[in-house]
């Protein structure tokens, strides 16, 4: 079985939906202004982090804990990947490759930040990060369910 080169994926979406670029990319993937100024508006109206996830960030994680009743610990587990408004699906990634462009590796960037986009707040959203808007997944509340 043949794989596409990382350097082609974007190109071979764009062939296989039929679509134009930006067709039906969310405004805030293809604007950085845009983007930022919806990110800001997570970060002052759901208190939308950490700013550097890699960090302890302990107080980040005792008001969320606090916020949400529950140990800093269970907080944690409370992440963007993890949000049902978290949107990783490839048309997403797709518009963000693009938003991003070509002067680097826009796949690379999209992995390493393992980023998605937040569709409450309209903006590209790191999996690692969460807000006070977070939601549960199905797939979760069935698990709880059936133990």
């Amino acid at each position: 079985m043949r794989t596409i080169p990382d350097n082609m994926k974007h190109a071979v979406m764009i062939i296989m939906s039929g679509k134009e670029p930006g067709d039906s990319c969310p405004e805030a993937t293809q604007d950085v202004t845009l983007n930022l100024k919806n990110r800001d508006k997570a970060i002052t109206k759901a208190a939308y982090g950490p700013e550097n996830p890699k960090l302890p960030n302990t107080e980040f994680w005792m008001r969320k804990a606090e916020k949400w009743d529950v140990s800093a610990k269970d907080a944690k587990q409370s992440r963007c990947g993890n949000c049902s408004a978290f949107n990783q699906s490839d048309e997403i990634e797709s518009c963000i490759a693009e938003g991003i462009g070509d002067e680097g590796d826009p796949w690379a960037v999209i992995e390493a930040g393992d980023l998605g986009y937040c569709e409450i707040f309209d903006f590209k959203c790191a999996a690692s990060r969460s807000c006070d808007a977070w939601i549960v997944e199905d797939e979760e509340v069935d698990t709880e369910l059936e133990e």
